[in-house]
């Protein structure tokens, strides 16, 4: 392997290609931004799975405690007219 990192030459943005060389320090700067914050994204993406996951794992152990624990739910309320 080589320890050069791997140059980008153009960038694909809105279906269009763009030559790196003919870009504006604001864009370059901004889509900078913009890679940074896909990441990111993509980070919080990974973070609510696994907290939706774990969610989901301790409902269910509720259940069965309850169900274990023979706690009985509240009566429900007539309602009177």
């Amino acid at each position: 392997m080589s320890d050069k990192k791997q140059e980008i030459d153009s960038v694909n943005f809105n279906g269009e290609q763009y030559s790196i060389e003919n870009l504006s320090p604001r864009v370059l700067e901004h889509l900078n931004l913009l890679i940074k914050l896909q990441s990111a994204i993509a980070e919080l993406a990974v973070d609510l799975k696994i907290k939706q996951s774990a969610q989901s794992h301790i409902s269910e152990e509720v259940k069965v405690f309850i169900e274990e624990d023979e706690i009985e739910p509240n009566p429900k309320e007539e309602k009177g007219g």
